[in-house]
This record gives structure tokens, C-alpha cells and sequence, in this order.
């Protein structure tokens, strides 16, 4: 409500983990077009060739998978693939990881302060396609040009939230 038809907002942040940008992201975007058919009341726009002339760009992503610690006084580790195994034994008491694909997989695992969101966007059964396009999302590697990391995303307003085709208010 706060941003005016065709006014673009940018998100960004200092992070580079995928759950903190494209996921928020694609969670920003699935709500603003929640009540529309088509999926274009927000979208992302691609960053503009003038903007930061002569910097590296890279693409957003679009697939990651999930981490969470793993408790190293339980034994029996269920789903998901450890980390463990890619260890040497002088690690002992260091943090272990399980990876995570799906949503569906962390649930059956018990992972805590899962959420459906954490994951890439799923595709959708009309298109058979992800309709949010991430590639469109900008990732600056701290290598790429002697900065530090930075993730930034331009997503316009298209049409007003919650109104039909015709702009009218959905109820």
C-alpha cells in the first residue's frame, strides 16, 4: 500500500545466503501477487545496464538447498545428508550440517523453524515452470570487485494489490 503503481522498491542486503535474499524475495513476490491469475501485480525488474557502470554482476540463483546443525549428542540421524561424512575425525566437536532439498524432507527430520519459504520457489501446475524469474536478482561478489558481498533485487508495483484485471478491489 505504500509504494504507488509503477514505483520500484529495492531489497537488498550485505548477506549472500540465498534464505536471506532470493527466498525472501520469492516470498515478497508470491504475497503481492497472491489474489492475481497472472502473477504480474509485482514483479522483479532486470538491474539496469547503466546502474554501477563497471561492475560484475552475477545472476540470482535459483535453486539452494537448506542447512541445519546437527545435535552431535544424538546418535541416530534421520533424512537429509549429513555433513558427517566429509569430516575428519579432528573436527570432533565442531559443528555438523544436514542438507536439506526439500521442505517436505527438514519436516519429517524434525528440523526447527522450518518454513515452506526457506526453499526456492516450486513450479506452478498451469505454466510447468517457476514463474518468478531470480536470475533477475544481482549478486556482487566480494571478489569480483574488491568489495565486500551484496545482494539487491528492483521489484515494481504493477498493478494495485488485491484488485482484479479491471482494478477494481477483490473481496
Amino acid at each position: 500500500k505504500l509504494l504507488k503503481v509503477g514505483g520500484v522498491v529495492a531489497y537488498s542486503t550485505c548477506s549472500l545466503n540465498p534464505i536471506e535474499d532470493e527466498a525472501v524475495v520469492a516470498s515478497a513476490l508470491a504475497w503481492g501477487n497472491r489474489f492475481s491469475e497472472d502473477n504480474e501485480v509485482v514483479g522483479l525488474l532486470d538491474w539496469p545496464d547503466h546502474a554501477l557502470p563497471g561492475f560484475v554482476r552475477r545472476p540470482g540463483v535459483q535453486t539452494w538447498r537448506v542447512a541445519d546443525y546437527i545435535d552431535s549428542s544424538k546418535t541416530d540421524i534421520q533424512g537429509g545428508k549429513s555433513s558427517e561424512d566429509d569430516e575428519d575425525d579432528d573436527m570432533e566437536g565442531a559443528p555438523r550440517l544436514k542438507w536439506y532439498d526439500t521442505f517436505e524432507e527438514a519436516e519429517r527430520s524434525n528440523m526447527n523453524h522450518v518454513r515452506p519459504s526457506m526453499w526456492p520457489p516450486t513450479y506452478d501446475d498451469k505454466h510447468k515452470k517457476n514463474s518468478i524469474d531470480l536470475k533477475r536478482c544481482v549478486r556482487l561478489w566480494p571478489q569480483d570487485n574488491d568489495t565486500g558481498g551484496f545482494f539487491v533485487a528492483l521489484i515494481r508495483k504493477n498493478k494495485e494489490i488485491g484488485t482484479n484485471e479491471r482494478g477494481s478491489r477483490q473481496e
